[in-house]
């Protein structure tokens, strides 16, 4: 805060590993930089900035959170000139979060001038230094008191039992100096009053390496060891489909109702408010175990990169999951090749619009439950060929999104199992198709433009 106050300082940077802490730091200086009324007029943040890394896309976030219109016929430029102005007029901060290659930021509309400060966070310093931050910090791992002062924290009253003491500072040790393993180990852990559940997570992560290199394979135990220890069912089934959703690093409540009930993961739940009321609920577990984050949006929740990485490599291992987020955008899918996976595979989730997998004619995935395709509107050369569905007749939730279908696959009439089907954003032909689909129990067609409804006469009982 210190160096925010400094006239001669307009650009800072904070480096650092993943889940060593620096989304915490940015929200803190945030909520700190916006409290201190005399410091800044406006304090703005742009979390998971690598997500979306668009000179549009950042401008027109950073456009809306200083309160400013976004013009139907507004350009780059002209939004840039329109921003600098605003600017200049106030003293402001702009915090990105997370930024993995260089952006030019007086394109975006933000001068290097005195009343204009940036806070950038990196893992790589030489980002920060190609973006021209006068001043960096290096935010290194805990050291093995401090990693003890935050797992005591955490972990509350249950670690002033002589019993378990003496472990849980191991456990404390054991967890690497990183945060979010300490955060989350102790969070699980502050719930077990007995010995054994210690015991167990202190040699799980005994099993890691200290050496920096070799943080995230420790960080990969231990979270996976949290997860190990959600003793529900549905929670394990909801925190692994938080994982395949996920678009940068923030997950629809909305989204995650429709699918877990189209799923059937909330047993109990009988009407669409008790199913509400069961999801958040558990959310609310999986934030008290640290595996999601809260939002800015009360709409959304977040997860961190480590442990989506940890979520999405138990989905495949254990489930059978397939799923291509943003990370692993650029390889190849073999599986989709792979007959033996095929026949296992229970979901497939690609959420990244502009990383679409090529689409063969048909698959036969006959214990698939789950198909989600996150298009693109602007390239419409992802098409589904008309047999598509034909070898999934265990379908239960199929989402396209943001395509363009003149004409609906005619393979869709095979999935007499579908509850939810999703055609949101997208451009659409003739729907009539969807009469066939006798088990229908949720229709959405959000944002999208679509042609010519089904009638009455359409639909089959």
């Amino acid at each position: 805060m210190d160096e925010l106050k400094n006239p001669n300082t307009i650009r800072i940077g904070v480096c650092g590993i993943a889940g060593v802490g620096k989304t915490t730091l940015a929200k803190a200086v945030h909520k700190q930089a916006t409290e201190d009324k005399e410091l800044f007029d406006d304090v703005v943040i742009l979390l998971d900035v690598k997500s979306n890394t668009d000179l549009e896309g950042i401008q027109k976030k950073i456009v809306e959170k200083l309160g400013m219109d976004i013009l139907d016929n507004d350009t780059i430029d002209g939004r840039a000139s329109r921003l600098s102005a605003r600017i200049k007029d106030k003293k402001v901060l702009v915090i990105l979060d997370d930024v993995c290659e260089q952006i030019d930021l007086v394109a975006v509309g933000l001068p290097s001038v005195a009343a204009c400060k940036i806070l950038l966070t990196s893992r790589f310093r030489k980002t920060l230094s190609d973006m021209s931050t006068q001043k960096e910090f290096l935010l290194d791992i805990l050291q093995e008191k401090e990693s003890w002062v935050l797992f005591e924290k955490k972990a509350l009253d249950v670690v002033k039992d002589p019993a378990i003491l003496e472990v849980a500072k191991q456990v404390a040790k054991n967890c690497g100096g990183l945060p979010i393993l300490v955060v989350t180990v102790a969070s699980v852990l502050k719930q077990r009053t007995t010995l054994p559940p210690w015991t167990d997570a202190l040699t799980c992560l005994q099993e890691g390496s200290d050496r920096e290199e070799e943080l995230a394979e420790k960080a990969h135990l231990g979270l996976e060891w949290s997860y190990k220890q959600l003793n529900d069912k549905e929670l394990k089934q909801i925190f692994l489909l938080c994982g395949i959703t996920i678009r940068g690093n923030s997950i629809s409540l909305a989204d995650l109702l429709r699918y877990s009930m189209g799923l059937g993961f909330l047993k109990k739940a009988f009407t669409v408010e008790e199913a509400r009321k069961a999801l958040l609920s558990r959310i609310e577990k999986l934030k008290d175990y640290c595996l999601l984050i809260e939002s800015d949006d009360n709409r959304y929740v977040r997860m961190h990169e480590l442990v989506l990485n940890v979520a999405n490599q138990i989905a495949f291992r254990d489930r059978h999951i397939l799923s291509l987020v943003e990370d692993g955008g650029n390889r190849e899918l073999k599986e989709l090749s792979d007959k033996y996976f095929l026949e296992k595979c229970t979901i497939m989730s690609f959420p990244c619009g502009n990383n679409i997998p090529r689409l063969p004619e048909v698959m036969h995935c006959p214990t698939l439950t789950m198909f989600h395709l996150q298009g693109d509107l602007d390239d419409d050369s992802q098409k589904i060929s008309p047999r598509f569905f034909e070898k999934m007749k265990n379908l239960q939730v199929l989402s396209l999104r943001c395509m363009t279908i003149p004409t609906l696959p005619l393979s869709l009439q095979f999935l007499k199992n579908l509850v939810f089907l999703c055609l949101d954003q997208c451009i659409l032909g003739d729907v009539a198709l969807i009469g066939e689909l006798s088990n229908l129990e949720i229709l959405s067609f959000s944002e999208s433009n679509v042609k010519q409804l089904p009638t009455a006469g359409d639909w089959k009982s």
